[in-house]
């Protein structure tokens, strides 16, 4: 299920999704913009923890 996600992430019409269901939910830019460094703190967490894969 989370590599699911993570390919749907990669998708830039996912971000298309995600910004158009910000929208229409009420969001304005602050709150956008701190669910996008929430994201990007995420994300990097994760790199710090996963294993890479050998080339």
């Amino acid at each position: 299920m989370f590599t699911w996600i993570l390919e749907r992430l990669k998708e830039p019409s996912s971000w298309a999704g995600l910004s158009a269901l910000a929208l229409a939910v009420g969001l304005n830019d602050a709150e956008w913009a701190a669910i996008g460094q929430a994201g990007a703190a995420i994300a990097a967490a994760v790199a710090v923890v996963v294993k890479e894969r050998a080339a």
